[in-house]
């Protein structure tokens, strides 16, 4: 008893049995609140006692599209003569959102769904086909997944939930959101992209049909990639549209008026600028995106004085898409490292990465096509423009708490409304989700004011800049 959870099998076996007998995920906010000592189980003779603890991970602005909890169990069980062993088990668990709009929100963009195929399914192939090979794969292991489908009248979904690995119990943690990576943050955090990044383009690679171009090989427990599509691929265009108002608001407000000259010239461009990937069009590096790759998307562990970070996680697969590699890296570094840092090692950890993923797709046998640095750095520049909108957003809705404000706000009108019909349709808008959550976060963001925060004004007004140099260079 003592040595067998050391095996993943066992461990799954565990929590699948748990969650299902017990309906633990409909529980977790009841047992995180009103239950804190915790509750015993003592009808699951094959693991003896359960005693299970359950902790709110996370909150509000920490995952707009979950809530988190870490529930700890301990297992007690006594043989013939008494004997007692005793285990340990954690797990962390992503549900879908209190938050009625952000509920909603990663409900029909079905987020959850596609995260569940990611680790359920997709890690599993990516693994499978790279035996053998050196390249990590830098993610927890999945002990179960369940999907409840929401119904009008019906099911409420709160029974939907992941359960991964707990990498807090491992060691790792997070770093400052705020206050953004320094470069040996920034090092890792693209060592493990490009890691990942080079064994989803062997996988591109060999699941395209040469002749045609297309994902025609690909196996059924990837499908969902190319079968399904995310609030990326359908609403991104509209978004920055929306956005923009803010970002040409906030150089008006800023007094730089060089910079709303530009950026009114760079809407006029939007549907140029803002392109939906495809694997033709990303060329030879086209790979299967993380998608949402930011700081608090990722765990690190650090050396023994708590300082120097060693390894890393990713975590919250919930965009996974088509894309070219670029996508990931720029939207990591124009939302979570400080702008110093940009402004003093962006081409240093650009080649990093580059480096990084060239000598992983030389040990798979990979051949770029005569795909060059400068080539690289030419697709950089070009794609700065789309990942500079995109950043002004991530970077206020993470750094202004005016946001967690409005979305609590939203939270309680939205729990005021009377419930849909059974058969009531729900219309969607561009990005997947209804149009009443369309059009509430469109309110959201246009309520916004950039300029009041200090904070944040000083990092988008750094990052407007940069790409601006970048761009007349």
């Amino acid at each position: 008893m003592a040595n067998r959870f050391k095996n993943l099998a066992e461990r799954q076996l565990f929590w699948k049995t748990l969650f299902e007998e017990k309906k633990i995920a409909k529980q977790l906010p009841v047992l995180a609140t009103d239950h804190v000592d915790g509750v015993t189980y003592d009808d699951l003779p094959h693991y003896g006692q359960v005693h299970i603890v359950a902790q709110s991970a996370s909150s509000l602005g920490d995952n707009f599209m979950s809530d988190t909890f870490i529930v700890t169990a301990q297992l007690t069980k006594r043989d013939a003569v008494g004997n007692e062993t005793k285990n340990t088990l954690s797990t962390f668990i992503k549900v879908l959102p209190s938050n009625a709009m952000l509920r909603i929100a990663a409900y029909e963009a079905r987020t959850h769904h596609r995260e569940m195929d990611v680790y359920q399914n997709f890690f599993g192939l990516l693994r499978e086909m790279h035996t053998g090979q050196p390249i990590p794969l830098d993610v927890p292991d999945v002990y179960y997944s369940h999907m409840e489908e929401i119904v009008q009248g019906g099911a409420d979904g709160s029974g939907t939930c992941t359960l991964l690995e707990d990498l807090k119990a491992e060691g790792y943690r997070m770093t400052d959101k705020v206050e953004g990576a320094d470069y040996r943050h920034c090092q890792i955090a693209l060592t493990s992209l490009a890691h990942y990044h080079a064994l989803t383009i062997s996988a591109v690679r060999k699941w395209k049909d040469p002749s045609t171009g297309e994902l025609s090989k690909i196996p059924q427990g990837a499908k969902f990639i190319v079968e399904g599509t995310t609030m990326y691929d359908i609403g991104t265009l509209q978004m920055m549209q929306d956005s923009s108002k803010n970002v040409i608001q906030f150089a008006i407000d800023v007094e730089r008026p060089d910079l709303v000259e530009w950026i009114t010239g760079l809407v006029e461009r939007l549907p140029e600028i803002v392109q939906t990937d495809t694997v033709e069009s990303c060329g030879p590096l086209a790979c299967i995106l993380h998608g949402d790759y930011w700081n608090n998307n990722m765990l690190f562990k650090y050396d023994d004085d708590g300082k120097k970070p060693i390894a890393l996680k990713m975590i919250d697969f919930q965009i996974v898409r088509i894309g070219h590699p670029l996508s990931d890296v720029l939207y990591f570094l124009y939302t979570s490292t400080r702008p110093e840092i940009r402004v003093r090692y962006m081409k240093f950890l650009l080649r990093h990465y580059y480096d990084t993923l060239t000598a992983d797709l030389r040990l798979l046998g990979i051949s770029l096509n005569y795909y060059t640095w400068e080539d690289f750095l030419a697709d950089y520049k070009k794609r700065s423009l789309m990942w500079m909108f995109m950043g002004c957003v991530v970077l206020s809705f993470v750094l202004d708490k005016k946001v967690l404000d409005m979305l609590g706000e939203m939270d309680v009108e939205e729990r005021k409304k009377e419930p849909k019909a059974a058969d009531e349709e729900v219309v969607k808008g561009a990005s997947g989700m209804s149009l009443e959550a369309e059009e509430s976060m469109r309110n959201m963001m246009a309520s916004q004011k950039w300029s009041d925060n200090k904070l944040l004004t000083g990092r988008l007004l750094k990052l407007i800049d940069e790409v601006k140099a970048l761009q007349d260079s």
